[in-house]
C-alpha cells in the first residue's frame, strides 16, 4: 500500500452497523405506524432519526478515508471532485442529488483491482435507490400521506437503498484492504 494509506476497516464496520440499525428501526417504525401504535411510532421515529444521523456521519467518515486512499492510488487528478465535496456534496442543495454519487463512483473506480474493466452498476443502483427513496419519503411526509401502501413502499425503498449501500461499503473496503493484490 502507498505511504499515508489509511486503514478503513473500522470505519466501514461502524458505518455498516449504523446503516443496519437504521434499517431495523425503519422497519419497526413502519410496523408501529401501520398498526396505529402512535406512542411506539414516535419512539421509533426519534430512534430511527438518531441512528440515521449517526450512520450519515459514520458513512461520511468512511467515505473521507476511502476517498483519501483512492487519491493515493490514482493521484488527485484521478478524482473529478476535490476531497471537500465528500462532505459538502451531501449538504449543498441541488448538487446533493449527484455529487455524492460522483465521489463514490470515482472512489469505486480508483479502488477496483481491475480499473480498466471496472463496472459501476452497483453504485448506480445504490444511488438511484437512495435518491428515489429520499424523494418518495419526503413526498409522502410533506403530503401527509399515512396510508399503509405508501408507508410500506417507503420502507421497502429504504431497505433496498440501505442494502445496496452496505454492499458498496463492503466492496470498496475489500478492495482497499491490506491484502489487496
Amino acid at each position: 500500500m502507498p505511504k499515508n494509506w489509511r486503514p478503513v476497516g473500522r470505519s466501514a464496520i461502524a458505518a455498516s452497523a449504523l446503516i443496519a440499525l437504521v434499517l431495523v428501526t425503519d422497519v419497526l417504525e413502519t410496523v408501529a405506524d401501520v398498526a396505529g401504535a402512535a406512542a411506539m411510532d414516535d419512539v421509533m421515529l426519534w430512534t430511527n432519526t438518531g441512528f440515521f444521523v449517526l450512520a450519515a456521519v459514520a458513512f461520511i467518515v468512511w467515505l473521507w478515508r476511502v476517498r483519501a486512499n483512492a487519491e493515493l492510488l490514482v493521484g488527485p487528478h484521478g478524482q473529478r471532485l476535490t476531497r471537500e465535496w465528500v462532505i459538502a456534496g451531501w449538504i449543498c442543495p441541488v448538487v446533493n442529488l449527484w455529487f455524492p454519487y460522483r465521489v463514490v463512483v470515482d472512489v469505486w473506480r480508483a479502488s477496483s483491482p481491475d480499473r480498466a474493466n471496472v463496472r459501476d452498476g452497483l453504485v448506480v443502483w445504490w444511488w438511484m435507490a437512495f435518491v428515489v427513496s429520499w424523494l418518495f419519503t419526503r413526498f409522502i411526509t410533506l403530503a401527509g400521506i399515512v396510508d399503509t401502501v405508501p408507508l410500506i413502499a417507503a420502507c421497502l425503498l429504504d431497505l433496498v437503498s440501505g442494502a445496496l449501500a452496505l454492499l458498496v461499503v463492503r466492496r470498496i473496503t475489500e478492495w482497499q484492504s491490506p491484502t489487496r493484490g
